[in-house]
């Protein structure tokens, strides 16, 4: 293996400097765009760039063959090249791709975060943040995971890392099965709720309002009185870019209460961040003696389960939570029949003789 630094002469007498590379049997050339004019005043600089640039490209080679990663590579911010990939990305699922990171930046806590930092520990702290912390339900927590790793592999194949840090991680939802039953709440428990005093009375107001709108903690931040027109929420999801376009109940129009100027903010939450938030609420929901994990997304499951529970068909709930197919509401039907089923099951027994 070798890299060279070299030139080649062109017509008008300047010389245009190049790497020659020698590489597993394979030779190749890489021009450097250096150009050194006859008498230059430059041409000791221009050589000593160019020498840089040769010294670094030889690190890269060598690390093909040992998995060492040069120094330069290492101290590359995760999060910059995160949004770099994000710009660039093309795909459908780029909205779920940043809210993956965006979840990641909230777990680590650690914005200086380098590529090479990223290791199975930290991978590990990722997955039970989603599982347990993000606020997220059914399959939501580990498409993130999913979509996470496509940055990782990006980040693999340009040589920032050796090797996936999630290889020999397995991504296990214990809650799975019981995951909605523990994060809906009954119109019993909502009025419990409102009686209840919360520790910070936006997220009491934004989370009540919620339950009644299918609107996530990304869409109550940036809410504002423009978007309430003559009884109907018009908005869109931050996460698919879907229209919400749904009329408000007494009870939503009840928290609302007096409008305000067309252009500011219904709810003072917007330096809260969503762990604040989830605090506030899981503080809230233990002085009103609720034993269920209940974080700010629950609204969401609440008011799906709720419209179906009064009589609404799949189509009009998937419409009402800005679902774009009716897949992803399924689950709420599902609990719904569970929960009719667990009732059947509590009607009084008799005997019967023939």
């Amino acid at each position: 293996m070798s890299v060279q630094l070299r030139s080649r002469t062109l017509k008008s007498g300047a010389k245009s400097l190049y790497l020659d590379i020698h590489h597993n049997g394979e030779r190749w050339r890489e021009f450097l765009k250096i150009k050194i004019l006859p008498k230059d005043p430059s041409k000791i600089e221009k050589k000593r760039i160019a020498e840089r640039i040769r010294v670094n490209r030889e690190l890269e080679v060598l690390s093909d063959e040992t998995g060492h990663i040069p120094q330069h590579l290492k101290k590359i911010n995760f999060f910059v090249f995160a949004e770099k990939y994000i710009q660039d990305y093309k795909n459908k699922d780029v909205r779920i791709i940043a809210s993956s990171v965006e979840k990641f930046k909230e777990a680590v806590n650690n914005p200086r975060l380098t590529i090479t930092g990223i290791g199975p520990k930290t991978m590990t702290l990722y997955k039970d943040y989603l599982i347990h912390d993000a606020g997220l339900a059914g399959e939501t927590a580990h498409n993130y995971f999913t979509r996470f790793k496509k940055v990782l592999k990006a980040a693999k194949i340009q040589g920032y890392l050796n090797e996936m840090p999630t290889a020999e991680i397995r991504f296990t939802n214990p809650n799975k099965d019981d995951t909605l039953k523990k994060q809906v709440l009954d119109k019993d428990e909502l009025q419990i709720l409102a009686n209840t005093e919360c520790g910070n009375t936006s997220v009491k107001r934004a989370f009540l309002f919620a339950c009644f709108t299918s609107l996530g903690l990304a869409e109550i931040r940036k809410l504002k009185w423009k978007n309430i027109n003559k009884g109907r929420l018009i908005t869109t999801r931050n996460k698919t870019g879907e229209l919400i376009n749904n009329r408000l109940n007494q009870t939503a129009l009840d928290i609302l209460g007096k409008p305000g100027e067309k252009d500011s903010f219904i709810f003072n939450i917007q330096s809260l961040s969503d762990n604040g938030a989830n605090k506030a609420i899981r503080y809230w929901v233990n002085r009103a003696q609720i034993e269920k994990h209940i974080t700010f997304y629950c609204a969401r499951h609440t008011f799906a389960c709720q419209l179906l529970i009064n009589g609404a068909n799949l189509k009009t709930v998937a419409d009402a939570m800005g679902h774009s197919s009716t897949r992803s509401t399924l689950k709420y039907l599902n609990h719904v029949q569970q929960l009719q089923d667990e009732a059947i099951d509590k009607l009084p027994s008799i005997k019967f003789y023939h």
